[in-house]
């Protein structure tokens, strides 16, 4: 057994026998004799001078005096199950510690990590039909899990071929954890890859060489799953972008990301500047926060997209920004967000980008029926001989609507 596990056992244990004289559940008492308690103190004292052979006999003899069924039994049974655990004599130590649950005389919080504590003995020895309920009864009980249950537990599904369970668990533990472990994507991918979820498995390999961009054979798999999925000319091109580029350096993210776009798969193009950016891998720059925007708004996710060009505002001077992001709020007729965003622009637009806004204004104001703003807009887009075919009509349109207001009523 790991030692982890046998120092969690004994400070478990010390907690029980020294603290079990007081103990409450409920009306029930749960109390030590206190012939039962010196013996269970001294029994532990040699087991930390590693005496084990004396602090089993006194045990085995303190056994055959307590009552059957009893508090002091299953206490007794417990600091016997971690002598054992000491010994690496895991099969008895798993069956004492069971015996000591089969009891039902302990306290609920006590079982409860008696109950933990047996599942992680059997998961270590190999024991996963029995660990593996176990744990699982354990979790279901348990309002604030440790997340390194859900690795155990998904790397004891992995090992009984339950891989759907395996992916399912260490997909939590990677949610649950600021900074996921390298293996737990690994396993993860493992998982995917034996139930044949190949896009899924494409995901995490993606997500894997965000993090990890160096390790070829992360590309290399990536290229091998597009195969396997008959994308033979983007596999070739993810080959290919591996052997060419320096794989430390945040570019060849960035020329990956750029493939997915010039393959029409923009949506993943945007997902692994995203992960890319979030893992500090890729520069959250203009440049690359400008081809995320541009990856979402080809893969119609407008309001990744806005909130992208958000956060693109104070970095740029130019107006353009402002533009692409009114351009946006008009496609999703967010109609007071666009005359907002573009009067903001106008500030800073220069030359025929200018005579597109304003058409692009008048195009807003319209649709909150404000005509007399509307018009005023157009005639200036008007000037603009871009616009000024577009202009004129709109300005018919909204000249025979405001005189119809203009006329009396019969």
């Amino acid at each position: 057994m790991k030692k982890p596990l046998l120092t969690i056992l004994f400070l478990t244990l010390s907690l029980l026998v020294l603290g079990g004289a007081s103990a409450a559940d409920d009306e029930k008492q749960f109390l030590l004799s206190e012939k039962t308690y010196k013996a269970l103190n001294q029994a532990q004292e040699l087991m930390e001078k590693e005496n084990y052979q004396q602090a089993k006999q006194q045990l085995d003899s303190l056994l055959s005096t307590v009552e059957k069924g009893s508090y002091e039994q299953a206490v007794v049974l417990q600091t016997l199950g971690f002598l054992y655990s000491s010994l690496e004599q895991y099969k008895k130590a798993t069956e004492t510690f069971q015996q000591a649950l089969d009891l039902n005389a302990l306290p609920e919080d006590v079982t409860q990590t008696l109950r933990y504590n047996l599942a992680q003995l059997l998961i270590a020895d190999e024991q996963y039909k029995k660990g593996i309920p176990l744990m699982e009864s354990w979790l279901a009980a348990e309002k604030k899990p440790d997340n390194t249950v859900y690795v155990l537990l998904a790397s004891a599904y992995y090992r009984v071929n339950n891989f759907s369970k395996a992916a399912d668990r260490i997909q939590i533990a990677i949610k649950n954890d600021k900074a996921p472990q390298e293996d737990w994507y690994r396993l993860l991918l493992s998982s995917y890859l034996s139930l044949k979820h190949y896009k899924s498995a494409i995901s995490v390999l993606e997500l894997l060489i965000t993090r990890y961009p160096d390790k070829k054979m992360y590309w290399d798999q990536l290229a091998a799953l597009y195969m396997q999925e008959n994308k033979e000319f983007t596999s070739l091109a993810v080959r290919m972008l591996a052997k060419r580029l320096d794989l430390t350096q945040p570019k060849t993210l960035v020329n990956l990301a750029d493939m997915y776009r010039y393959l029409r798969v923009p949506y993943k193009a945007g997902q692994l500047l995203e992960q890319g950016m979030k893992q500090n891998v890729i520069p959250s720059n203009f440049e690359n926060l400008n081809k995320l925007a541009d990856s979402w708004l080809a893969a119609r996710e407008n309001q990744r997209a806005v909130d992208t060009l958000k956060v693109m505002l104070p970095m740029d001077s130019s107006g353009d920004t402002q533009l692409k992001l009114g351009q946006i709020y008009i496609s999703m007729e967010q109609w007071g967000n666009a005359i907002d965003t573009l009067s903001s622009a106008l500030k800073l637009l220069k030359g025929k980008k200018l005579g597109q806004t304003y058409a692009m204004l008048g195009t807003a104001y319209y649709h909150q029926d404000n005509f007399e703003q509307a018009k005023a807009q157009f005639l200036k887009a008007a000037s603009f001989e871009a616009q000024k075919k577009q202009a004129a009509q709109w300005l018919q349109h909204i000249n025979s609507l405001l005189e119809k207001n203009d006329e009396p009523v019969a």
